[in-house]
């Protein structure tokens, strides 16, 4: 009777989700599932490259604001490449509004939905529980700095390309666990100066987390291609499966 219960309430936080049984293969643009009263939209990427019978990492991916999307962010950061290559899950969810949370409320909904997404992937696919991790662009970056400091139990490592700690980390990280992070961001980023990125780094640091930091030397605000910045953040990724010790 209670494992009745527990699947009707994962049902209406989540919605309905396809059966793990017939998993497949796919760029799949608009997943949506519904969260509170919201529906909520995600594109889903599983490389052919994945073997399905067997657990495989998630990657989910925060696109940065405004003209940046679900449907943007694949294009300039060829993360799908990546994914196929390193054989894991991908995801690109969809902010309201096309930014990340600031706000209280907002913030509140969007971990939600992150929590959501996760439980929604989980249930079709074999996604490996220690290899979850999150990365993002700018305000996605923001947010995946974000969903480190409050899902820190839950995601693995993070990486934050051109994307500072926000308000909610003025006085600390202190997360719950001291999760691994790369830190990514451009010497002439006019948009968000690297300063930012130097404290975030020193601030991670002072409290014992490992930090992986690179600046690109002339990079402005914009994806390092050019330096392959996808292969770091999957080695990165790769090498941090998640420690409950920490």
């Amino acid at each position: 009777m209670r494992t009745t219960l527990f699947a009707l309430a994962a049902l209406l936080v989540c919605g309905p989700t396809s059966s793990a049984a017939d998993p497949k293969a796919g760029d799949f643009a608009d997943e949506t599932i519904t969260v509170g009263k919201q529906k909520r939209t995600f594109r889903l990427v599983v490389p052919k490259s994945v073997d399905l019978t067997k657990s495989a990492p998630l990657v989910v991916a925060f696109h940065g604001m405004l003209i940046d999307s679900k449907d943007v962010m694949p294009k300039y950061t060829k993360l799908g490449d990546t994914a196929a290559d390193g054989k894991f899950l991908l995801a690109f969810p969809e902010a309201v509004g096309r930014s990340w949370g600031l706000a209280p409320d907002k913030v509140k909904d969007d971990l939600a939905f992150f929590d959501a997404l996760l439980a929604d992937v989980s249930g079709r696919y074999k996604v490996d529980a220690n290899r979850v991790y999150v990365l993002g662009m700018s305000n996605g970056g923001y947010f995946a700095h974000l969903v480190g400091k409050e899902r820190s139990k839950t995601v693995a490592a993070v990486a934050s390309h051109s994307g500072p700690l926000g308000l909610q980390t003025l006085g600390g990280v202190k997360a719950d666990r001291k999760f691994p992070v790369l830190i990514v961001h451009g010497d002439k980023d006019r948009l968000l100066a690297v300063d930012f990125a130097r404290e975030n780094r020193d601030k991670y640091t002072k409290e014992g987390h490992e930090v992986k930091y690179v600046e690109v030397a002339g990079l402005g605000h914009e994806w390092a291609t050019k330096q392959k910045v996808n292969d770091t953040i999957w080695e990165f990724f790769k090498d941090h499966p998640l420690d409950k010790k920490k």
